[in-house]
């Protein structure tokens, strides 16, 4: 039997696992960067994905970082790729609670079949785009309406789709980049963001209005956004306020409090009881392989093992 749930942090001052929100000085422009190390490394070091599936996720995972932290309120977003290409299923979330790190996991569904057709330097379009959607849904309690938007997959990186998820979704003029790969000193897995969105000061039912007098501003906050180079987004030497700095000199720039990640897992001893619980004697037989019933999790890839009496003799 495992210890769970697992919840991994760092050191109090470190600044690896972050987001940090700002405000560019003069312009009606809010955004926010985000920085995942070693909760990236541990999440993708859970599963022995190919480079390129890991990538993805790895971008996956600071793009729910970026939205997640928007939630004012206790609650999860999750965002979920499904596709009819090598990666059937991918899934990241981050759950929210007010004065406590956020909290995100995530693990991708790959046919091995499938994959083998593209050779291992296969590009995202192949992996993700054949039929493929990006659904994002926020749950904020049940006192709270669910909310979720899909796309389609579409483009050539995950920061094109989440570009029009805003476009279509949000009529919101949102600027996104993404990032994930190896670091080259360390060998770890380190993935990073920075996005951008401009604030509306009219609405017309659902759809926000670009002032004339600020679009010159939006424009050039979209090319300064150009000009953020992955390595910088990835590099643990350069924090997210001097990037922000390097970025806007010219301008200035308004940084928020930051709201720092963890890696963990809602799976429990308890939770995978209770599911176990609810099959039939004969379910139990069925699931019961050399004397005992196993359950591994998806996300933190935490195994279990049962004696099936145990459930056996709860029915009696």
């Amino acid at each position: 039997m495992s210890e769970t749930p697992i919840v991994v942090g760092d050191p109090i001052d470190s600044r690896d696992n972050e987001v940090r929100p700002f405000q560019i000085e003069g312009m009606d422009v809010r955004g926010r960067a985000v920085r995942i190390g070693t909760v990236t490394e541990q999440i993708l070091n859970a599963h022995d994905y190919p480079e390129p599936i890991a990538k993805i996720l790895g971008e996956l995972l600071a793009l729910t970082g970026l939205l997640g932290s928007m939630l004012k309120y206790e609650g999860i977003v999750t965002l979920q790729i499904r596709s009819e290409g090598p990666v059937k299923l991918m899934v990241a979330d981050y759950q929210s609670k007010p004065g406590a790190a956020g909290v995100v996991r995530g693990y991708a569904q790959i046919d091995d079949e499938v994959l083998a057709q593209y050779g291992k330097n296969v590009s995202f379009g192949p992996l993700v785009t054949r039929k493929g959607h990006l659904a994002i849904t926020i749950d904020q309690g049940k006192d709270m309406e669910r909310y979720q938007g899909i796309v389609e997959m579409k483009g050539d990186c995950l920061s094109d789709v989440a570009r029009e998820y805003f476009a279509s979704s949000e009529q919101l003029p949102t600027e996104i980049r993404l990032a994930c790969d190896r670091d080259p000193v360390s060998g770890h897995w380190r993935a990073g963001g920075i996005m951008v969105q401009y604030l509306a000061r009219g609405e017309v039912g659902q759809e926000r209005i670009l002032a004339r007098d600020t679009s010159e501003q939006w424009n050039r906050a979209g090319i300064l956004m150009k000009t953020v180079k992955f390595s910088e987004l990835l590099d643990p030497s350069l924090t997210l306020d001097q990037l922000l700095y390097r970025l806007f000199v010219e301008d200035g720039v308004r940084v928020f409090d930051s709201m720092l990640i963890k890696r963990g897992c809602r799976c429990s001893d308890e939770r995978i009881r209770q599911v176990i619980e609810g099959f039939g004697e004969n379910d139990l037989a069925h699931m019961t392989v050399d004397g005992k019933i196993t359950a591994t999790c998806e996300f933190c890839n935490t195994h279990y093992a049962y004696d099936p009496s145990e459930f056996s003799a709860s029915k009696t």
